[in-house]
């Protein structure tokens, strides 16, 4: 009960306060002489605004003047960077003239070096997988870069400075690589990189016996890397030695033989140089088998670095166009072959009957050594069994 009293006690104190509150209200919107002063207020307020007005007027007509004289100015230093431009563009198409010049005087100093050095005749080929409108600026170029060069050179002499290792041991490694590369299917041009790049390396470096084999495989495998298309995994290459080394040697002679060499192994060997004097010389199958037997054999001997991949070539074909008795076997040194025209004079036909000689010996004395790889790769019938045909004579 006295809860009940209590709330009806408090709900009718809520209503006077309401109802005062109400009140208070109406009277506070009631006041009608207030807000005439407010209006007079408003008009003074009014005119305040008008004369801020007309001065934002004046101030407009002022930015109007400036950004007037801005255009202007800013229609000045166009004009002044279009007359930049235009003298800009005028050196540049005076450049263009220059360099326009120059290109076309090379492309003639090109052409006139094209049509002084003739290597081949090229109007009877009909094949036309040929390229023959290029035969000449191929081999021009074979050996322009020949005459470059790649840093460091292998050193036929290297061997007296190596302390482990020998010529014989030398031969033993090449020996083995031959046989690897051939029972692998790989291409000639691996075959010679591989040599290429032993013969560079223990040009500048002393190795160890134990890693020798070691050098072997990392050369084979870095030239597989440029020139073939099916790359042999490293476990590969380790299988091949009898599991004698570990992946990781590998992988750290790799990076040896990379650092060393400057990362530079593409030259054009004498395999390239061979082909188009095989073509030029219209060299049968047989002709060719024996010019490749000639040059591969030669790969076991240390002095095949001595000579220049150019003159190797023009030495293999001239022993073959001698052992086939053909009349015009002279062609074989002809200076254009392995010379360029601005070096003629460094190289004489003494250079390539010197590079015959050093082949013949060392491959008629092949049968006396334990080197048989090249020997039973070109007796089969699928190259003609040329290494046969030389024993035999």
């Amino acid at each position: 009960m006295i809860n009940s009293i209590n709330h009806k006690k408090h709900k009718n104190v809520n209503k006077s306060e309401d109802k005062n509150i109400s009140k208070s209200k109406y009277k506070e919107i009631d006041k009608p002489s207030k807000n005439k002063h407010i209006y007079k207020n408003n008009e003074n307020a009014i005119k305040v605004v008008k004369n801020d007005k007309s001065e934002e007027k004046e101030n407009i007509k002022i930015n109007s003047d400036n950004k007037e004289n801005i255009i202007i100015n800013i229609n000045k230093k166009h004009h002044q960077k279009s007359e930049k431009d235009e003298h800009k563009e005028n050196i540049k198409n005076n450049d263009n003239k220059v360099n326009i010049n120059d290109n076309k005087e090379n492309n003639v100093n090109k052409v006139d070096e094209e049509e002084k050095i003739k290597y081949f005749d090229t109007s009877k080929i009909t094949n036309v997988q040929i390229p023959k409108d290029y035969l000449n600026i191929i081999y021009y170029n074979l050996l322009k870069e020949e005459e470059k060069g790649i840093e460091p050179k292998a050193d036929y002499t290297y061997m007296k400075r190596q302390k482990e290792i020998n010529d014989k041991m030398r031969s033993i490694l090449i020996d083995w690589i031959i046989d690897v590369h051939f029972k692998f299917g790989f291409t000639d041009e691996t075959l010679f990189m591989t040599i290429s790049i032993i013969d560079r390396y223990l040009s500048i470096t002393q190795i160890s016996r134990s890693n020798f084999q070691l050098l072997g495989i990392t050369a084979l495998m870095i030239s597989c890397k440029h020139e073939e298309i099916d790359l042999p995994k490293i476990d590969d290459f380790i299988y091949i030695t009898d599991n004698a080394y570990v992946k990781d040697e590998v992988i750290k002679m790799e990076n040896d033989v990379l650092s060393k060499l400057n990362f530079s192994f593409l030259y054009p060997s004498p395999i390239k140089f061979f082909e188009y004097l095989s073509f030029h010389f219209n060299f049968t199958k047989k002709q060719h088998m024996m010019g490749k037997y000639l040059m591969e054999s030669f790969l076991l001997d240390v002095k095949n670095a001595k000579y220049k991949p150019s003159i190797i070539s023009c030495a293999c074909a001239y022993i073959v166009m001698k052992f086939f008795k053909m009349q015009n076997y002279h062609e074989s040194y002809d200076k254009k072959f392995y010379n360029l025209e601005e070096s003629k004079g460094k190289f004489t036909e003494s250079n390539i009957k010197e590079c015959a000689k050093d082949i013949c010996l060392y491959v008629d004395n092949i049968n006396k050594t334990n080197y048989q790889a090249c020997v039973k790769k070109y007796s089969k019938p699928e190259q003609e069994n040329v290494a046969v045909i030389i024993m035999n004579n």
